[in-house]
């Protein structure tokens, strides 16, 4: 077959610099996957009691991110992403599934998808349910929530043992300072609720809420669990650590 006009050799030096990056994303990509991630996972908050296989395909075994428990978790990270600052890693588990850009000081969630009790989420908040999100993005640099989506929602809820069938909490997340705002609206048959969480980068949170209802029971099971009843409805204050009663 004849080329059209003249071929035009790579220079060796290129040449030289072509295979060199090739050599060394094949290297990366073929290193353990605890050597990658290194102190990184550490300072984003995550742990586990073993990591096993590559960064091309690895493993973590009973995980953690700030105390909330992650189960078993298959990851894949982007060789081509190691050459940048902040390499990207695709995860699936148990609870969740997403991405992750790992950087010193700085770690950010991408498309994930998650559902989780909210015991485990924040066992300190006196409700069960289950946390559910959708499409969850986060960014968080120097301790600082700089950008936020999806959205976040809380159901099959129960206080102090009493169900609410129908009650879905929901709302997007934002960043609110250096915070991550979660403002949840919700109503059901006799109840009104309105619960605002702000969480730090540290894993501390704050939970206020207002629960309006014309139900007896439910106004009994709000007094059993310690809310005060107010002209705006029965309030109540949680602070604590994701993870931590």
């Amino acid at each position: 077959m004849r080329l059209i006009g003249p071929s035009l050799p790579l220079a060796a030096p290129a040449l030289g610099g072509v295979f060199g990056l090739a050599a060394l994303v094949v290297v990366l990509a073929m290193a353990p996957l605890s050597l990658v991630l290194g102190d990184r996972a550490g300072a984003a908050g995550l742990s586990a009691a073993q990591v096993s296989g590559t960064v091309w395909r690895g493993r973590l075994s009973d995980a953690a991110y700030r105390g909330l428990r992650l189960g078993e978790v298959r990851l894949g990270l982007s060789p081509l992403s190691l050459l940048a600052a902040r390499p990207r890693l695709t995860f699936a588990g148990e609870v969740a599934t997403g991405a992750a850009r790992l950087g010193r000081g700085a770690v950010e969630l991408i498309d994930v998808d998650a559902a989780l009790p909210l015991g485990q989420l924040a066992p300190a908040s006196g409700l069960a349910g289950t946390v559910r999100m959708v499409g969850l993005s986060l960014d968080l640099r120097g301790g600082e929530c700089r950008r936020a989506g999806g959205q976040v929602s809380l159901a099959d809820i129960s206080l102090a043992g009493l169900q609410l069938p129908g009650l879905v909490l929901a709302g997007d997340p934002a960043c609110a300072g250096a915070s991550l705002a979660l403002p949840l609206r919700g109503q059901a048959e006799g109840v009104d609720v309105q619960a605002d969480l702000l969480i730090g980068a540290d894993g501390g949170y704050q939970m206020d809420m207002i629960l309006r209802t014309s139900r007896p029971e439910v106004e009994a099971a709000l007094g059993m669990a310690g809310y005060e009843r107010t002209l705006n409805g029965h309030r109540r204050r949680w602070i604590g650590r994701l993870g931590q009663p």
